[in-house]
Formats: C-alpha cells, structure tokens, sequence
C-alpha cells in the first residue's frame, strides 16, 4: 500500500483520521494544562483538492451539510480557516492541529521528504510550531517524553514497504517505553482485510486501546483502498462516547454504495470492553 498525502488528501480517509484527531484534542484541552503534539509524518501541508476525485468523494461530500454536523463544529472550521467561499484546498494534520493549539500548547511536525519539509515551511508557520526535516522514527525517540508531560502523537506512515509496519510497532513500543502515558493515534489503510487486521491487533497489544474504521467499500474489493483505521493507544476520556455518535453517521455519509461499514471496538489489556459494528 502507498498512501501519499497529496494524491488522497480531502478523502473519506483523510476525514476520518482528522475528525478522530480533532475529537482528541478537544478532550485533551479541556484541560488548561499544556499539551504537545508530534506529527511525525507531516507532509507538504496544504493541497490543491478542486476537482480532485479522492476529495469529491471525501470532505465535498460533507462540506455542503457541515451546518448540520455541529459535533464536527471545529474540524470544520479548522478546514474553512484556509478557504473562501469555496473549498478549492484541504489542510492536512500540522495544519490542523496549529489552527487549535491555545497560546500554551506546542506543535513539532516531521517529515522526512525534503520536497514536502520545503513546501510545509511555507504554509506553517507559528512560534508555537517547529518543522524538522528527519526521520518519524527518530523524532519519537528524541522528542518524548516533551516537557509538558502531556501529549498527542499522530502516526500516519505512507506503508510504501512492508518493513514500515515492524518499523512502526518497534518505533511505538519504544516511545511508549519513554512515555507511557502519551496519547497515540496511529492511522492505517484497509486495503487487503487480513494485513490491516494483523497490524491493528499488533497496534492493540500495546496497550489500553481504542480502534476506529469507516470503510467506503466492502474489505474484499481488492487492489483499491476500501477504507482505513485509526488505533488510539490511551484514549482520552470521553472520546469513545464522542465517536460512538459520529461515525454511524459519517460512514453512512461517505458510503459508495448505499451500506454503512464501520467499527469502533474498545480494549483493556486483552479484554474486548465495547464493540459495536456495522456492515
């Protein structure tokens, strides 16, 4: 699987991943405490999506009826920030995520590409924000624990080569090591049901953990990108209830064929607390 950030940004599973990260952050900072964020895969930014069919099916699908999604109030407006009147670009992750830090949080993007570390200093830029050109892996190692002692990390790798998923549980398991207690978004795509399941269940041993998918597809269309996941390792409190209401809804938004596809499956341990299920 190759999921470069450009060709599908504004899609069903850029959705996805930003309402389940939005969601997070507004748990977290109900708190006044300061929070860190590390994006470890930032990516060029902000991308062209105007006429672009990944989008047309993702976020244009949404954008019409957003007055109706109050619950998404603030991954909208994140969203509106960088538009007119008319959606003509999508921020991604670093952009969303510095459009909702309040005066105390600090944001650090990585991104090992030069191309794209180039083109995300141009559109992101904030005192609170630092933009590293490096590897995800070492970033992890070398920025936790942060100084605020509270934290979001958001994982989201292109899985060009099979080795990025031992790279991602090896990286993983050790930043939980050094940081036990840091809140972990890890996205993955669903295109091959069994290779997705099998990175899922690696993802939940690490820890109390709390899986999110929505599929656009039945998992058995092979050779496209069916849908995608979200682990979240340390939930925040709060966030199972909040995604509980959403997703029925946005999997029966951003649905290709009429059938709602979703999951959102809560563990302790090896204890299965919630499932609920629909396909």
């Amino acid at each position: 699987m190759n999921y470069q950030h450009a060709f599908h940004a504004g899609s069903a599973a850029d959705v996805l991943k930003h309402v389940v990260l939005t969601i997070c952050l507004e748990r977290l900072m109900e708190k006044a405490k300061p929070l860190f964020v590390l994006d470890t895969h930032a990516g060029d930014g902000l991308y062209r999506i105007a006429g672009t069919p990944e989008a047309t099916e993702g976020i244009m699908r949404l954008w019409p009826q957003r007055a109706h999604w109050p619950e998404l109030a603030a991954y909208f407006a994140a969203v509106a920030r960088h538009n007119g009147t008319a959606l003509r670009v999508y921020p991604g992750s670093p952009l969303l995520i510095s459009g909702l830090l309040r005066p105390d949080d600090r944001l650090v993007a990585v991104e090992q590409a030069p191309r794209a570390h180039a083109a995300l200093q141009q559109v992101l830029r904030s005192p609170q924000t630092q933009i590293f050109l490096g590897s995800a892996w070492q970033a992890l190692n070398a920025l936790l624990p942060p100084r605020e002692r509270r934290a979001v990390v958001l994982i989201d790798p292109p899985y060009e080569a099979a080795r990025e998923r031992r790279e991602l549980l090896d990286g993983l398991k050790q930043a939980l090591g050094k940081f036990r207690q840091g809140v972990y978004l890890v996205w993955y795509p669903i295109k091959e049901r069994r290779e997705a399941d099998r990175l899922r269940k690696g993802l939940e041993e690490l820890g109390p953990s709390l899986s999110v998918e929505l599929l656009t597809f039945p998992a058995d269309v092979h050779n496209r990108l069916n849908g995608s996941g979200v682990v979240i390792i340390n939930p925040p409190f709060g966030v199972e209830n909040r995604l509980g209401e959403v997703l029925p809804r946005l999997a029966q938004a951003l649905s290709q064929d009429g059938v709602s596809r979703y999951a959102l499956q809560s563990r302790v341990g090896s204890a299965r607390t919630r499932a609920a299920r629909a396909e």
